[in-house]
């Protein structure tokens, strides 16, 4: 029995539908969505962090990096999108189309996102955790705080995700989300009361950090490792679950998907940009300062705001953790049902848009990734980092080449994309650069695994 979806490919030359009608005023913001879900998934504690490192450390130097990764994932998340909407075949997630070029292929992909899956989950539920219990005062319960915390934010998840309107509930709380967030950083850079434009310009025309000859090529890797490892990275396939959650399937949703995803993406750039304006602009009157973690963050936000600083530091922690954990429950489950379902035989029944009608969806989607996460807030628990850098890096290796190259193969060619539809040689060309350097990033990490193992396990 054949395990691809049952649709046959069309023939002759086909003609672009007309688009969908793109809404106007209250309802051009009620009828997206996709995007920005996608993209709050994306924004993590690590986002606060690293952006808020790189400007304490580099000042705006090396901020085009962070432009032109963003780009290159929306570019990604586009051609997955446009391959779903637009493919010859009715399939309706890329895994689909993954199997068409290698029968195994969603079946390794499942596995990916089953173990990688949990440890974000298991990361995000944690920060979650904190975020809340630093909120709340952070010094009752003792050791059992942060896991009152998480039992609080896991009756949360599952409250939104069993809704009927499951969808619409994560629409609503990134849309809230993002906006607090914007307001936070913005009053901070309001209360800090200046900002270097002429050095943020520079920054984003692709400034070198003054350093040494010896060292001058290192932005260049930071920058290609960054760029192919967002390119390529698992959740950018979460888009076309969501898309098919919101209602649009088939190519006449085109242009409203466009629009979409680059009106998602903005917010996520924006409060990118800044945490690091605003780390940059203290680090210039504080150069003695040091950003290596959350905590520091909040000495910094207490130092510019005042008093009210570090409650809009771990309100920050908490909803960048918070838009990412329940969201990502259901994406992760659809992406790794639909998986098993293209590579097992008891799975045919479900295929063609039924995977969520199996009752295995939902155990994977509460069970492994809801609850069983849990156990990463216990007090006795061990450090997730470890079990985080191996997951995560594992999973890059396995994942990454196959999705950009695999994006490229089926946006390339007639054999999978509507006439129409079919890559012009620049979007091919672009492709390809970023399937070279995600081959290369893939080849980087595979080779330092061991000991990335050897020091995350030895407590270093």
């Amino acid at each position: 029995m054949s395990t691809q979806t049952t649709a046959e490919p069309t023939t002759g030359r086909q003609q672009q539908p007309e688009q969908h009608a793109i809404p106007r005023g209250l309802g051009l913001v009620t009828s997206l969505g996709p995007g920005l879900v996608l993209a709050m998934t994306f924004l993590g504690t690590g986002d606060l962090v690293s952006s808020s490192v790189s400007g304490a450390n580099y000042g705006y130097a090396l901020l085009w990096t962070l432009v032109l990764s963003l780009i290159a994932r929306t570019f990604i998340i586009s051609a997955i999108a446009k391959y779903t909407l637009m493919n010859r075949f009715g399939d309706t997630q890329i895994l689909e189309g993954f199997k068409r070029i290698l029968p195994w292929l969603p079946g390794l992909m499942a596995v990916v996102v089953l173990i990688a899956g949990f440890v974000t989950q298991a990361t995000f539920l944690k920060a979650s955790a904190i975020g809340l219990y630093q909120l709340t005062g952070g010094s009752w319960g003792g050791s059992w705080g942060n896991f009152m915390c998480a039992l609080v934010v896991m009756a949360v998840t599952l409250f939104m995700v069993t809704r009927r309107r499951s969808f619409v509930i994560l629409e609503y709380f990134a849309r809230i989300a993002s906006v607090l967030m914007i307001g936070a950083f913005v009053y901070a850079l309001f209360q800090l009361g200046h900002m270097d434009v002429a050095g943020f310009v520079r920054g984003m025309a692709f400034e070198m950090p003054a350093n040494s000859l010896d060292s001058a090529f290192a932005p260049i890797v930071v920058a290609s490792a960054t760029i192919g490892t967002i390119a390529g990275n698992m959740p950018n396939m979460l888009y076309s679950g969501f898309m098919k959650d919101k209602g649009w399937v088939g190519p006449r949703y085109r242009r409203i998907q466009q629009l979409d995803l680059m009106v998602g993406m903005a917010p996520l750039l924006l409060i990118n940009l800044l945490f690091w304006i605003v780390a940059a602009e203290f680090s210039r009157e504080n150069p003695g300062f040091v950003i290596n973690s959350e905590a520091d963050l909040s000495g910094m936000m207490g130092l510019i705001v005042g008093p009210l600083g570090p409650a809009l530091l771990w309100l920050c922690i908490f909803l960048a953790a918070m838009t990412s954990f329940p969201p990502q429950s259901r994406g992760f489950a659809q992406l790794a049902i639909n998986g098993l379902h293209l590579c097992t035989s008891g799975g045919q029944k479900y295929l063609g848009g039924k995977d969520e009608q199996d009752p295995l969806f939902k155990r994977i989607q509460i069970g492994l990734f809801i609850l069983l996460p849990l156990v990463a807030s216990l007090p006795a628990a061990p450090n997730l980092i470890a079990l985080n850098i191996v997951g995560t890096s594992v999973s890059t290796v396995l994942s990454l080449p196959f999705i950009v190259i695999g994006i490229l193969v089926l946006t390339g060619s007639k054999k999978f994309m509507a006439d129409y539809a079919v890559n012009t040689w620049w979007q091919t060309a672009l492709l390809a650069l970023l399937g070279v350097i995600a081959v290369v990033v893939g080849f980087q990490i595979a080779m330092n695994i061991p000991d990335m193992f050897a020091a995350a396990f030895s407590g270093q």
